[in-house]
């Protein structure tokens, strides 16, 4: 993960056009990944996508950081990615208590990797839809 968020530093892309297509295609691999871990039963194929997860996702949280930071001011960085993690954590807590508790859903490990997943392509769906319009309507202009 940390060399893929490194890496993100020396690519050469334009992320006002490409940065919400490599979100899109990111969160699909997370998603496939996720997939990957819910349907197969073999360790090892799981060790590999949880290893696919972490990367992609930690490239994922660089890109996602990066598209926010560029729009703020040095003084509103610490109160907008202090906003940020508090929101990540309570939606964690959320999911957590719903989807793991015994008190909430008390889903198995597999059915977990599915509802995961299928956030992960919901999340993906929304991105590419996103960057696919952008990227039409730059194209039209």
């Amino acid at each position: 993960g940390s060399a893929t968020s490194m890496a993100v530093g020396y690519v050469k892309v334009n992320w006002d056009v490409s940065g919400e297509l490599a979100l899109g295609i990111f969160s699909a691999m997370d998603a496939g990944s996720l997939f990957l871990m819910h349907f197969t039963d073999n360790i090892w194929a799981c060790y590999a996508g949880y290893l696919a997860f972490k990367a992609c996702y930690m490239l994922l949280i660089t890109i996602a950081t990066f598209q926010i930071a560029v729009n703020l001011s040095m003084e509103r960085y610490a109160l907008m990615f202090g906003f940020n993690n508090f929101v990540a954590l309570v939606i964690q807590t959320i999911l957590t208590v719903v989807v793991v508790d015994s008190k909430g859903l008390g889903l198995d490990i597999s059915t977990q990797f599915l509802i995961y997943g299928s956030y992960f392509t919901f999340i993906a769906g929304i991105f590419l839809i996103r960057s696919i319009y952008a990227i039409i309507s730059i194209k039209c202009r």
